[in-house]
């Protein structure tokens, strides 16, 4: 069995030979910038790829670097060029990650900035363990004054969101990612009316394409503030839903009030986080640092300039609103009548959102409610409770209980299809066919596999999982044919780390080249690439190259429990007996 169908005609030998000699199309260990070695990646993101480097003296930088090449619009470099100056402006501030230089070198534009190794974003901080309400809002404070320094060297970032701020291994928090920021003194490269952020964080007059002020910047960190408050967004909407509902719930809905999903938060934060959330600019904090003034004064007890929220708060939103209906309205029924109207009509849209809230409230409990393994209200919405069946079955996976695992990702895929999201569905597939391999039933592993390969709605990226791990079992039980025949099905993926591993296992590329490409990876496919050249070993009956490769795929595992760790290791428990 062969992919060469998909690739031009030439001898085996030939080819193999033509890829030996073609150097990678990105940098890997050893490679040089300027003064700067490469020695490891730390990540990848949409535009450009982070590394663990070292400069002439052996003191260890973080190379953020971004390759020009087909597809790559002056937009794109245009953007990378400001994130390097905009963080240059701000290097001196302790809460903004420092930035030490830029270069150019070739089609190579880089970043040198302090070494990231051992930071976390504030989103990973937050799922990782739980942190007390003043911690948080003293991470907040210090991002509030960064961005206040920032806003008086007339730069926006625009996109304030968890994953753009970092907890280094001390604890404190830096503000990153400056991609999209808008330099006053510099032309904008944005079309009018394009968006630029991330969505669920963006301001309301970044959702309508607007100009952006440091009240954006504002807004942003007040729902980044929210969220990890409450472990919630302020909106019904909440993350995976289409960008047309969250960009209307940015622009109009109304964010629920942060004590209803924790109690501990005191009156006068939850004033100071919805007076930082306003949807009109000039009803916000003035600055960042009024903002982070204020928090501090909720820390001790003091009092604040935000205004509590109150019932009256309600009806003057609703007023505004619904100006016209309610002049319309009272003009027909009367003053008297009118008021009274008005009343049972709001009891009526308070009972509604009480349903509403009580959604939200379950998935505030998520957590508590996992340990201590009560099911799920039949009041909360399907798609949302096939998310929870997912994180909970992915928790027993990682403690190895299998059976469990596999029941709750097919509780996961029979609530998803029943709500209609059937991109999460393949998701719980492609789980559960990993169950069932370490429960040893391959059969029904592999038609699972077969489906999610085949599943138009799935994600691109789980598509080719479910066909490099459909590949990989159909071949160890010695089913070519099979193999075969859904590789004329299912579209391969683009050149890259899962399209090299499937060509190792088809014997399109040699395990020896595909070794030497795997230091140059992503981190995350590292552990897929030693597994494929271990299975293609154990198909040609070299055992002590099969061993080494198993061991090498649980070292680049992390965590230890991470899929495919747990095949590797049945694999290698299997070569003993």
């Amino acid at each position: 069995m062969a992919l060469s169908h998909r690739k031009p005609a030439g001898s085996s030998s030939e080819q193999q030979h033509s890829q030996e000699a073609a150097a990678p199309s990105f940098p890997g260990k050893g490679f040089r910038l300027g003064e700067y070695e490469i020695l490891s990646t730390l990540g990848q993101g949409a535009m450009a790829t982070v590394y663990q480097a070292i400069d002439t003296s052996g003191n260890e930088v973080a190379l953020k670097v971004f390759v020009e090449g087909s597809g790559v619009s002056r937009t794109m470099i245009e953007r990378f060029r400001r994130e390097a100056e905009a963080t240059k402006k701000l290097r001196r501030h302790p809460h903004i990650l420092t930035v030490y230089a830029t270069g150019q070198q070739g089609p190579f534009h880089y970043i040198v900035m302090e070494s990231i190794r051992q930071s976390k974003t504030l989103e990973d901080a937050l799922e990782g363990s739980a942190m007390s309400i003043a911690d948080i809002v003293i991470i907040h404070i210090k991002i509030a004054r960064a961005l206040h320094y920032a806003h008086s060297r007339r730069v926006i970032h625009r996109d304030v969101k968890p994953r753009n701020i970092l907890i280094d291994e001390f604890g404190e928090p830096r503000l990153s990612d400056f991609g999209v920021a808008a330099l006053s003194d510099w032309p904008s490269c944005t079309v009018t009316g394009a968006l630029t952020g991330t969505p669920l964080y963006m301001s309301p007059e970044q959702a309508k394409g607007e100009r952006t002020t440091a009240t954006s910047d504002t807004f942003s960190l007040g729902v980044v503030l929210y969220e990890s408050l409450t472990g919630v967004l302020p909106y019904l909407t909440q993350h995976g839903a289409a960008v047309r509902d969250v960009l209307t719930a940015v622009i109009s809905e109304e964010p629920r009030r942060p004590r209803l999903y924790r109690k501990e938060i005191s009156p006068d934060l939850e004033a100071i986080v919805l007076k930082a959330m306003e949807k009109t600019p000039s009803r916000r904090y003035t600055d960042a640092e009024d903002l982070a003034t204020d928090l501090e004064r909720a820390l001790m007890g003091r009092p604040v300039t935000a205004r509590h929220f109150s019932f009256w708060d309600h009806i003057r939103h609703r007023l505004r609103k619904h100006r016209q209906l309610v002049v319309i309205f009272f003009l027909i029924l009367g003053a008297a009548m009118g008021t009274r109207a008005y009343f049972e009509t709001r009891l009526a849209e308070v009972r509604h959102d009480s349903l509403l809230h009580y959604a939200q409230l379950q998935n505030a409990l998520l957590r508590d409610q996992a340990r201590r393994n009560i099911e799920w209200p039949e009041t909360m919405p399907g798609a949302q409770r096939s998310w929870q069946e997912i994180r909970m079955a992915r928790n027993a996976m990682r403690s190895g209980d299998w059976y469990r695992a596999h029941h709750l990702f097919t509780s996961a895929f029979s609530l998803a299809t029943e709500a209609g999201d059937m991109f999460t569905a393949a998701i719980a597939q492609l789980d559960e066919a990993r169950c069932l391999i370490m429960l040893h039933d391959p059969v029904r592993a592999l038609e699972l596999y077969r489906d999610v390969a085949l599943h138009d709605a799935a994600s691109p990226a789980t598509r080719a999982t479910a066909l490099y791990e459909f590949l990989l079992q159909s071949l160890l039980r010695g089913e070519e044919d099979e193999a075969r025949s859904l590789l004329t099905l299912a579209n391969l993926p683009p050149d890259g780390p899962m399209r090299s591993a499937m060509e190792c296992l088809s014997g399109d590329l040699s395990p020896d080249f595909l070794t030497e490409l795997i230091p140059m990876m992503p981190p995350r496919f590292k552990n897929d690439a030693w597994l494929a050249v271990a299975v293609h070993y154990s198909l040609q009956g070299d055992e002590i190259a099969t061993h080494a490769s198993l061991e090498a795929c649980l070292r680049a595992s992390s965590p230890a429990t991470e899929w495919p760790a747990p095949f590797a290791r049945l694999m290698l428990s299997d070569m003993v007996r």
